[in-house]
């Protein structure tokens, strides 16, 4: 009994750290699933739209956009919302407007 108190509190610190490590890799492969920010919830004055075929980022922004707004900053903002890397998108996809 006492050469095994002896070896868990020698090492302790190493038994914490790989159970810390366990529990924070388990979390994110949960997140990984999971949109973090929350993006498939709805912000006041925002709506949802299904892309068509032949729709664009910059031809859906044009349809949304409000008077004034420019077009490119609507894509860069319609791109961060909807956690795109870049602006291929497909038919059937949902994606949110943000209200500007």
């Amino acid at each position: 009994m006492k050469a095994a108190a002896g070896w868990l509190k020698s090492n302790l610190v190493k038994i914490v750290v790989c159970v810390s490590l366990a529990v924070l890799l388990f979390t994110s492969f949960l997140m990984m699933g999971t949109n973090a920010s929350g993006g498939d919830v709805l912000a006041e004055g925002e709506v949802s739209v299904t892309v068509g075929s032949g729709d664009t980022l910059w031809s859906i922004a044009s349809r949304h956009a409000e008077e004034g707004v420019d077009i490119g900053y609507m894509v860069f903002v319609m791109k961060s919302r909807n956690n795109l890397e870049d602006v291929t998108i497909k038919p059937g996809q949902q994606l949110i407007i943000p209200k500007l």
